[in-house]
């Protein structure tokens, strides 16, 4: 009895080290019924009443560190916690969907690793464990990060994002009536979540360049290829639908769209033009 006691306790505890460099740190998330979560982060100088959240969403190639990375010196002086979270191959290989169906478009049999609201409950323990008093905290999702950041805006219960930015995903879920994760058909949501969807300050990245029909990452599953022949096509038409869906809908649409034309599959450029963005007013 013992023992299992213990083994309980461990599953809900957190564990950190100090790791690489400029003081991000390693957390193990564990606090849920779902595969353990690392997660990476990194505090500012200070901690006080202003000290606000940005979520680092890596891509398919799960380089958590190279993420993080980027960050560092561009927000050194800024009152941020970055956090980026590691939805690991083996345990997660659906993050992009929400571990709610296959990049072919199957619907997985086992729900029960959904994140359909993992970033409010690692936002929750960060506001906890540093008593933050910001209510909100801002997303950075590219390629399958931005993937996994538009779905978690329409189908997670989180209420808390403030900002977003998108760069670059291969695909999305369409505001239409195809199919869960290419369309809404069958993941119905109030129009009160639309509402909030559509009125997020959003920044909706492009490359001009990122327009390769064969890139090694590009999902080419039938229901992709109705979206566009490449990203750069695919996220152009996923823009045109939010703007037609909240039109007819009578929805206010505050998203920015922001195509960069020199710009092919890049995390670093992206987030160089998520900068300025996610870090205004950031500032002690």
């Amino acid at each position: 009895m013992f023992l299992k006691k213990s083994l309980i306790y461990i599953l809900f505890f957190f564990f950190s080290t100090e790791i690489l460099s400029d003081n991000v740190q390693r957390v193990l998330y564990a606090s849920w019924d779902k595969p353990d979560v690392e997660i990476l982060y990194r505090l500012p100088k200070e901690i006080n009443e202003n000290t606000k959240v940005i979520f680092i969403i890596h891509g398919n190639s799960r380089d958590v560190e190279r993420y993080i990375n980027l960050w560092l010196e561009p927000s050194k002086d800024k009152n941020v916690i970055l956090v980026a979270p590691h939805f690991t191959r083996s345990n997660y290989s659906n993050f992009g969907t929400l571990q709610i169906a296959r990049s072919s478009g199957k619907i997985l049999k086992n729900q029960s690793n959904n994140l359909k609201n993992s970033l409010s409950l690692f936002f929750t323990y960060f506001k906890n464990k540093y008593n933050l008093q910001t209510s909100t905290y801002s997303i950075f999702g590219f390629s399958a990060g931005s993937q996994f950041a538009h779905r978690y805006l329409l189908f997670s219960d989180d209420i808390q994002v403030d900002r977003v930015v998108l760069g670059s995903a291969g695909w999305y879920t369409f505001l239409n009536n195809e199919p869960y994760p290419y369309g809404m058909r069958n993941m119905p949501i109030e129009r009160e979540r639309y509402e909030w969807y559509l009125s997020r300050e959003v920044l909706f990245i492009l490359g001009a360049k990122d327009n390769d029909p064969n890139h090694e990452s590009l999902n080419n599953s039938k229901g992709a290829k109705q979206q566009g022949s490449n990203r750069f096509e695919r996220g152009q038409n996923y823009f045109k639908n939010l703007v037609i869906f909240s039109e007819e809908n009578e929805i206010a649409f505050r998203w920015r769209y922001k195509v960069i034309d020199d710009l092919d599959h890049s995390t670093s450029a992206i987030s160089e033009n998520a900068f300025p963005f996610l870090l205004e007013g950031l500032d002690y």
